[in-house]
């Protein structure tokens, strides 16, 4: 099997930076080439009390900005798609846990390289189990599109007026170019309209302002969520603010029925 390019960085716990003591506490893989971006951090903080002593650490905060960060990963793994990207992210670390600049490496089977870098640089039991790439059913017929020329792969598309770069896994061509962004969404109302509130307004420039050589442009965003975001309305609330600004947006649910039409609609691009 071909090795894919990847680049890894390191959660590291520095309580007192002046001192320049840190422990790791956990690892970000990021394989652009398997749209895949996660981290694994460890479940248990004794190394991170050695540094701090024992009954002084608050374990709480250290294990909620853990969470954090796979937080963040999961939620806007789609602008992840390049070790600038990673980088970026890496420079907007300013608590306790920093990461260092992302290395590069083979990856073969991006969450089991994962949690072989895991156990080798941070041992022990991560906190969270191997992570399901988002809508693989997406991934599998985008990249069957892709090789007959009808589908396009990780494009990055200036957003007019806003003049920045928006990250897209899958695009096709129909009339219009259709730009198609997996989203997941938080199960807070508040970040999650948040997140939409942006894509809202980015899918709207793109399709008032975005002609180009190319054609017309329109978002589409297929929005996940966790049960219980579909539960407390969250995902519905979601779908209205998207649609009112004419994004199309699709819900997990109606995958299926999506990928149908774009397999039966999809030009040559």
């Amino acid at each position: 099997m071909k090795p894919k390019r990847g680049y890894y960085s390191l959660i590291q716990f520095c309580p007192d930076p002046s001192r320049l003591e840190m422990v790791n506490v956990g690892v970000v893989l990021l394989c652009p080439d398997a749209n895949f971006i996660a981290a694994r951090t460890s479940a248990n903080n004794r190394r991170a009390e050695k540094l701090v002593g024992r009954g002084e650490l608050d374990r709480h905060a250290l294990n909620s900005a853990k969470q954090a960060i796979e937080h963040r990963l999961d939620v806007d793994r789609a602008s992840f798609q390049s070790h600038e990207d990673l980088m970026a992210f890496v420079n907007t670390r300013g608590n306790n846990l920093k990461l260092t600049a992302p290395r590069p490496v083979k990856v073969f089977d991006p969450a089991a390289d994962l949690d072989k870098l895991f156990s080798e640089l941070v041992g022990g039991r991560s906190r969270t189990q191997p992570v399901e790439p988002p809508a693989p059913q997406l991934e599998e017929v985008f990249r069957g599109l892709h090789q007959q020329g009808r589908a396009r792969l990780n494009l990055r598309i200036e957003v007019p007026v806003l003049g920045r770069s928006l990250r897209i896994p899958y695009a096709y061509q129909n009339g219009v170019l259709n730009l198609v962004r997996p989203q997941r969404f938080s199960n807070k109302e508040g970040v999650a309209m948040e997140s939409a509130m942006r894509l809202a307004m980015e899918g709207d420039l793109l399709q008032r302002h975005g002609q180009d050589a190319g054609g017309e442009k329109k978002l589409i965003v297929v929005s996940l969520f966790s049960p219980n975001g579909e539960k407390n309305g969250v995902a519905k609330r979601v779908g209205q603010l998207l649609q009112e600004y004419d994004v199309t947006n699709v819900p997990e649910n109606e995958i299926g029925e999506f990928v149908t039409r774009v397999e039966r609609d999809a030009h040559v691009v």
